[in-house]
C-alpha cells in the first residue's frame, strides 16, 4: 500500500469542505421544513359552511267570502261563500361553523 499523495493539511481542508456542505444541506432542509409547516398551518384555517335545511311549510289561512246577502254572484269569480287557502314555503337556513385541525380532522358546531 502506497502512502496518500495528499498532505494532512490538504486532507483536513477537504473534510472541512464536506462538513460545511453537509451542515448547509441540514440547515437548509430544516428551514424549508419549518417554512412548509408554517404555510400548511396557515392554509388549514377556520372555514364556515351554510347548510340549508329542508323547507318548512307555513300555512296562513286567508278566507275570501262574498258579500253577505249576495245573490250568488259577485265581482270575484268563485268568491261566493267559498274560502281559499294559500300555502307559502319558507326556506330555513342555519349556519354551521367547522374547524379543521392540521391533522385533517373536521369538527362542526
Amino acid at each position: 500500500m502506497t502512502p496518500s499523495p495528499r498532505t494532512t493539511h490538504q486532507r483536513d481542508r477537504r473534510f472541512a469542505r464536506v462538513r460545511l456542505l453537509t451542515r448547509s444541506i441540514f440547515v437548509g432542509s430544516s428551514v424549508l421544513s419549518v417554512g412548509m409547516i408554517g404555510y400548511l398551518s396557515s392554509v388549514t384555517k377556520l372555514h364556515s359552511n351554510t347548510v340549508v335545511a329542508p323547507p318548512t311549510t307555513v300555512a296562513p289561512t286567508t278566507t275570501l267570502a262574498g258579500p253577505s246577502g249576495s245573490s250568488g254572484t259577485s265581482g270575484v269569480a268563485g268568491a261566493t261563500g267559498a274560502s281559499a287557502t294559500t300555502t307559502t314555503t319558507v326556506p330555513v337556513t342555519t349556519t354551521t361553523t367547522c374547524y379543521t385541525s392540521p391533522s385533517g380532522n373536521t369538527m362542526c358546531n
